[in-house]
């Protein structure tokens, strides 16, 4: 935040910034962060903020830390083993309370346009799965009218599923309190990846229906999995927009970027337009902005950002 200016991406024909706020950098850099806030919005760009760690629900980075976490044992996720595991329980009162209070205050704070609630999860790990704390037992016994199995059947992983949406209702209710206009921006785990998660394989179209997502928005992991990249642009962004048809909601799309020939990011540029694809993100700052070839990269990416801009 500090070695970026916003003016820069303004004139490279950035519209947007996803600014990422970790749970415990936040403590001693929030004005830090609130000051890079407000240089984007004077250079025209839209800020979305990504909390990062706040009891590690929201767990892209599996290598965040939670003080929150650390001092509040108890809201952990109970797994299938009667263990306690990293991730706060999103049906836990307590955490829900503090998290909800820290979305409001990040909302006030970077007086931005929206959240990214970036892919909520529950624990699920070598054959052990979560939660199975006193509340979620609680509202499965309610809602299924028997006690929660330790097999993850079907009722189970759809219970996951509805725990996390409910969590995202509750997200977007929090930040909303505090300005109705904030848009909530989330990108479920993958349909290939919700299975292997422990969740019902019907994920991304409930997330799309469901009120608490304004925006649908899909990251193409195609370099980590080893797909053909145009082919893993079309059919991911083909799949989120069979998931928000009955609704209209916008669909972001994610690629890995960088200026290395081998990311492709100029071409991923052209396939993600003629795929229909009318906002896209790259990711991220560590590999591309602040990368030593990005300078002589800049005009070239600049000239494909019009493009794409210009045939919208």
């Amino acid at each position: 935040m500090e070695r970026l200016d916003p003016r820069d991406l303004a004139a490279d024909g950035f519209a947007s910034v996803f600014l990422a706020c970790y749970e415990d950098e936040m403590r001693w850099h929030a004005q830090t962060a609130a000051d890079f806030s407000r240089a984007c919005q004077s250079a025209g760009l839209e800020v979305f903020v990504v909390p990062i760690g706040y009891g590690r629900v929201f767990d892209p980075d599996p290598s965040a830390e939670s003080l929150y976490l650390r001092e509040q044992a108890r809201t952990c996720q109970v797994d299938s083993r009667g263990r306690r595991v990293p991730k706060a329980c999103p049906n836990n009162p307590s955490f829900l309370e503090w998290f909800s209070s820290n979305m409001r205050t990040l909302a006030w704070l970077l007086e931005c346009s929206g959240f990214l609630w970036d892919e909520p999860a529950l624990y699920f790990a070598r054959g052990a799965w979560a939660c199975r704390c006193e509340w979620c037992q609680r509202h499965f016994f309610a809602e299924r009218q028997r006690q929660m199995p330790l097999d993850l059947d079907g009722d189970v992983a759809r219970f996951r599923r509805d725990t996390l949406l409910m969590f995202l209702l509750a997200s977007a209710a929090a930040i909303q309190a505090v300005d109705r206009r904030l848009v909530s921006v989330v990108m479920p785990v993958s349909s290939a990846s919700s299975l292997e998660a422990g969740l019902a394989d019907d994920t991304l179209a409930p997330v799309a229906e469901s009120s608490a997502t304004d925006v649908l928005s899909v990251y193409v992991p195609w370099q980590s999995e080893g797909r053909d990249m145009e082919i893993a642009v079309r059919t991911t962004a083909e799949e989120a927009q069979a998931a928000t048809r009955k609704n209209r909601k916008p669909v972001v799309l994610w690629v890995g970027g960088s200026p290395h020939p081998r990311d492709r990011l100029l071409e991923a540029l052209t396939v993600a337009r003629r795929a229909g694809v009318k906002h896209l993100v790259i990711a991220g700052h560590q590999t591309l902005t602040a990368s030593v070839a990005y300078e002589r990269f800049r005009p070239s990416l600049a000239e494909a950002i019009e493009q794409a801009a210009a045939k919208r």
